[in-house]
Parts: C-alpha cells; sequence; structure tokens
C-alpha cells in the first residue's frame, strides 16, 4: 500500500472538492463518497508490466479537519489483489511448459520463472501503488494551498548507551569459615561418622562456595 499526506490550506469541504476534482484529473474512478470525510475510488493499470491485463488498485482519500480551519487530506492506494491469482497462473503455466520445453534446463527455468514472480509481487504490493499515488499526487500538487507532509525521520540512536546494571552477586563465602567446615567434616570422617566419598563430595561443594 502507498499513502500519502497533504496539509491543505482549506476548510473541509473545500478540501473535500479540491481532492475529488484532482482524483479525476488524474484518470481515476470516483466511487462512494461521504462529504466532507471520505472519498473512494479506484485506478486501473494496464501495460506490458500486466501483460494487458487490467490491474485495479482501490484507493480512498480520507478529509479532517486541521486547526486554524485548514485540512488534513490522506491518500492511500492497495494493492491490486486481484492480479494476484493471474501472477501466480502465469507462474505455474510457465513451469508446466517450460518443464516440457527445457526439461534438461529445469533448474535454471525454475530459477528464471521465480525470479519473474517475485518481480510480478513486487510490482503488484510496492511498484503499482506508489505509481498510481505518484500520478494523483501531481494533481493534488497543483496549487500552492497544498503540501505533501513528510514521513518523521526515524529517532536517532543514542551516541552512549550506559550498560544496564548487573544483577548483585551473592556474596562469596570466608575462606576461614570453609577452612574450618572442612577440619570438622575431616574430624567426622575419621571418626566413623561419614565415609570418605562424603567427605569428598562435602568438601567439593564448600570449595566451589570461596
Amino acid at each position: 500500500m502507498a499513502t500519502a499526506v497533504y496539509n491543505v490550506a482549506m476548510s473541509p469541504p473545500d478540501a473535500f472538492g479540491y481532492t475529488r476534482d484532482a482524483l479525476q484529473a488524474a484518470g481515476v474512478a470516483l466511487g462512494a463518497q461521504s462529504p466532507p470525510a471520505h472519498i473512494a475510488f479506484s485506478l486501473t493499470r494496464r501495460d506490458f508490466e500486466t501483460g494487458s491485463v487490467d490491474a485495479i488498485m482501490p484507493g480512498r482519500a480520507l478529509i479532517a479537519e486541521a486547526p486554524e480551519g485548514k485540512a488534513t487530506v490522506t491518500l492511500s492506494v492497495d494493492p491490486a489483489t486481484q492480479f494476484i491469482l493471474y501472477a501466480a497462473g502465469i507462474g505455474l503455466v510457465a513451469l508446466l511448459f517450460g518443464g516440457l520445453l527445457f526439461g534438461n534446463m529445469e533448474n535454471l527455468w525454475f530459477l528464471i520463472v521465480l525470479g519473474g514472480e517475485a518481480w510480478l509481487f513486487w510490482c503488484v504490493f510496492s511498484k503499482w501503488p506508489s505509481d498510481a499515488l505518484a500520478m494523483i499526487d501531481a494533481r493534488m500538487r497543483a496549487s500552492n494551498a497544498v503540501s505533501a507532509v513528510a514521513p518523521p525521520p526515524p529517532p536517532a540512536a543514542p551516541i552512549f548507551s550506559p550498560p544496564p546494571p548487573s544483577a548483585p552477586t551473592a556474596p562469596t563465602a570466608n575462606a576461614a569459615d570453609i577452612a574450618e567446615q572442612i577440619r570438622h567434616l575431616a574430624e567426622l570422617r575419621d571418626q566413623g561418622h561419614i565415609t570418605q566419598e562424603e567427605f569428598d563430595t562435602k568438601k567439593a561443594e564448600l570449595l566451589k562456595r570461596i
């Protein structure tokens, strides 16, 4: 979808009439209208890029009141989604007949068809709506009372970002306390209260805490 926003130094009803005239001058087909807020329209593209098939792109104009008695006009042109089935059909037919004609180059032909399909989908969803909007834009900006609104720039990345605070680490045990516990365990082992294996396991756990 392609979108453009305009500041119009007119009241919403006047901006509605101006936008409608600009759309008609651009050769679009007007649809449902709700003065002074909404105009539906459609554009048809038919050239070598569409294979001489009608690619119909719906659009809308939204007129809203702005401060100081002015208005904003938002124009949107949607992709020719009905053309997707046609594009997919072309790709399928090309694969079937290409596989018969270029059997020894089947993989290469598949890549060629895939590239063509990718180009068609790019046209449907990006190029054709943008081209249509550019044609309307020339009519919209025919008056000095209309100016396009530039999209806001992306926020600048900070030059320096302080590192996030690290999580507090658990305090390490005192080495003297660990040594005392190990001596106590050795006494228990020597007295036969714990086995050598239990002593070694507990000693390893205590040493890890240092």
